[in-house]
């Protein structure tokens, strides 16, 4: 039997037996942070001398305790979901994406080259081509850290990092130049986007057909990563980075490969931020969804399916941030700390997901 043999025998066999009974271990990492970060909020209320439960009361009701909220809590998670997708399939080869944000705007700036340049004459395909465009740039904007990565062993979260600020002077430099809208009054904006540049919506809300995107994404990267040999490939490049090159496996093109996805996935969240919510492009499209994204992804295990009500979750955070003004008399700004928590509670709940992954081994065992 050859090593590559055996390794691989060896290794499918772990799979194998960790898929019985782990549907405790992946949910209790994102409930168990999410229980620590309501504990503590609850205290933080107390001393405030606020109520918890009505000021969770508020914050639950106004996210998804009517159709508006419903709406607005569906509208947030899109980009949330997409960022945190580009976070996740790069973390399945071992690699940190955390250049969400600058993927994110990149994909805007590519939105609107091709909304201002040729929405017009593109007819019905302006979409198509848009998405595919996005797609690309996002992509490429992504190798950079990647391929610095690859190439020559560069830090990928400082030069991802850099790159979210260079994205983002980039868009302030369009909108102020060459893209300004002579008509918008001194404004920094592009000119709005024709209709057949925004992408289509749900009954006439600002859900768009993004929300679909991260969806299907989610599942398509869940069935790859899960049943084929590539995402089986990936698993063994993060397990054992030795392992995997004693054995003649590439790592620098699962690393590449998963960073273009990953960049790709949160260009999709810049096309939808200037097509639909902005209409054109402008500055400030995010309130920071690439860092969020991050934060959804470690929430979620970096599990593909799990990301989906993760983000819906926060999304429904942000949404129902205005409910805390009215109803709790608390600044909106109060869903930042209770985010805050929210990641304190992962970092704290790790080690007891790892507890409960080890007990449920040994039970097996036994």
């Amino acid at each position: 039997m050859s090593p590559v043999t055996l390794f691989y025998r060896v290794e499918m066999v772990d799979v194998d037996s960790s898929r019985r009974g782990t549907w405790l271990p992946s949910f209790a990492g994102p409930l168990g942070a999410l229980a620590i970060a309501a504990i503590l909020f609850s205290v933080i209320l107390v001393i405030a001398g606020r109520s918890p439960s009505a000021t969770l009361w508020a914050l639950f009701n106004g996210a998804f305790g009517t159709k508006f909220g419903i709406r607005e809590t569906l509208t947030r998670c899109t980009p949330l979901m997409l960022c945190a997708l580009a976070v996740a399939v790069p973390a399945r080869a071992g690699i940190f994406n955390i250049g969400g944000e600058g993927q994110l705007h990149f994909g805007a700036i590519a939105s609107a080259a091709v909304a201002l340049h040729f929405g017009s004459g593109l007819g019905s395909m302006t979409i198509p081509v848009m998405v595919l465009t996005v797609l690309v740039a996002g992509a490429a904007w992504s190798l950079i850290p990647g391929l610095l990565k690859a190439v020559l062993n560069v830090n990928e979260v400082l030069v991802a990092l850099m790159l979210n600020y260079v994205a983002i002077l980039l868009v302030e430099y369009l909108v102020h130049g060459p893209w300004k809208d002579p008509s918008a009054l001194g404004w920094p904006y592009s000119a709005p986007f024709p209709k057949a540049a925004v992408l289509p919506t749900w009954q006439g809300t600002n859900v768009h057909l993004g929300l679909l995107f991260g969806v299907v994404a989610a599942g398509c990267f869940w069935f790859v990563m899960a049943r084929t040999t590539f995402g089986f490939s990936v698993k063994v490049v993060e397990a054992n980075p030795v392992a995997a090159r004693y054995v003649g496996m590439r790592l620098q093109s699962y690393l590449l490969i998963t960073m273009a996805l990953g960049g790709a996935m949160a260009a999709l969240a810049g096309l939808g931020e200037v097509s639909v919510i902005q209409g054109r492009l402008r500055p400030d499209i995010s309130p920071g969804y690439g860092y969020i994204g991050f934060l959804i992804s470690w929430l979620a295990g970096h599990r593909f399916l799990i990301i989906i009500p993760a983000a819906i979750l926060i999304g429904g955070l942000y949404s129902g941030s205005d409910e805390l003004q009215l109803a709790a008399g608390l600044p909106s700004a109060t869903v930042d700390i209770l985010l805050g928590l929210v990641f304190v509670g992962v970092l704290l709940s790790g080690p007891i997901r790892r507890w409960l992954e080890l007990r449920q081994r040994s039970l097996e065992i036994e």
